[in-house]
């Protein structure tokens, strides 16, 4: 049978196109993002959350900011956590912790540790206990360009760490004190915060620590201070004449440091230790220091010294300034305003 051959069916002809005067070619696109808030919108914005004080609004902004790329954002989100206390969020903090120490250039995405400062300071003040976390935390060291040297940017970040392992209740206190004597060989800001630390497990072991580095000495004035004022705080009675020997240091910022942890330790015994230092001495910048020192304790027989010094006309200023802690008594101020009537009279 043959094929039945059809026909091509005719073309149709082309349109013409039509042209609409005073309107364009439509194009569908998709509507614009809205841009992203900047650095300042968004620390604005975690501000007014806090002032607001809603916990549950708190606490959704902190977790969404903790992922945010900028260490000012995750710093303040972290705070926000640490001051509402808001427990149950340690896992985010310790994520973010994370993200910016595996980050390949750390300073560019945490300059000067601030994220990772507020992270470590939030997870103390939730108490949170993971001593490996602590004990590793406690080496990190950032280095940064600066001038005229590199400046190692993670001390607070040590600090933190340091105060976390003194009060872990998963760490025997040799673990602790070897952990700190390791840090005592740090920065100036590493020795005052290891002694710090040492003094704040609270453990009589610490006692021996502290008077060893006291007696070994230090370049730095503050950290042998720091030592004073831990032994006076753990063992006053038995640290008190080790203390006063130092009111007799060749190094001035020593004798100011010795007085001054004296003065705070307010105790009988350390009084009299600074009474007779001030008598002993003749230079007038240290007997200024020793009225101020004396001041500070409040004691019944500091007050009478002070007030015999004004009733005798010695240096009234400073007499006056030293008097300032105890005149919250009323006795005190009595007693001053009848001294300078007859002074003023």
């Amino acid at each position: 049978m043959v094929g039945l051959l059809l026909p091509a069916p005719p073309s149709l002809p082309s349109l013409p196109s039509v042209q609409f005067p005073g309107f364009k070619s439509l194009q569908i696109q998709n509507p614009p993002m809205p841009p992203r808030p900047t650095v300042d919108e968004r620390l604005r914005l975690l501000r007014e959350v806090r002032s607001d004080g809603d916990l549950t609004k708190i606490r959704e902004t902190a977790i969404k900011y903790l992922a945010d790329k900028t260490n000012l954002i995750i710093a303040e989100a972290a705070r926000l956590i640490g001051e509402f206390e808001l427990t149950g969020l340690e896992p985010e903090l310790l994520a973010a912790w994370k993200r910016l120490i595996d980050h390949s250039d750390p300073v560019k995405a945490d300059k000067g540790c601030t994220a990772k400062t507020a992270i470590i300071e939030a997870l103390g003040n939730l108490n949170h206990d993971d001593s490996e976390f602590y004990l590793t935390a406690i080496h990190y060291r950032q280095i940064e360009p600066g001038w005229p040297d590199a400046e190692d940017t993670a001390e607070n970040v040590r600090a933190g760490s340091a105060f976390a392992i003194s009060r872990s209740q998963q760490l025997r206190i040799v673990d602790k004190l070897t952990t700190f004597v390791d840090y005592l060989q740090g920065s100036r800001a590493d020795r005052i915060n290891a002694v710090k630390a040492i003094a704040d497990t609270r453990h009589e072991s610490a006692i021996p620590i502290l008077r060893l580095k006291l007696l070994s000495g230090d370049p730095e004035a503050e950290v042998m201070g720091t030592c004073m004022s831990g032994l006076l705080d753990l063992a006053p009675q038995r640290s008190i004449p080790l203390v006063a020997q130092f009111l007799t240091n060749p190094t001035e910022n020593v004798v100011y440091e010795a007085a001054a942890a004296l003065g705070v330790c307010g105790k009988p015994a350390a009084v009299e230790a600074l009474i007779n230092a001030f008598k002993r001495t003749g230079n007038k910048d240290q007997q200024r220091s020793l009225l101020i020192s004396i001041g500070l304790s409040r004691d019944p027989s500091a007050i009478n010294f002070l007030i015999s010094q004004l009733e005798a006309r010695r240096d009234i200023e400073t007499v006056l300034e030293a008097l300032k802690p105890s005149c919250v008594y009323e006795e005190t101020q009595r007693r001053v305003r009848e001294v300078m009537q007859k002074i003023e009279g």
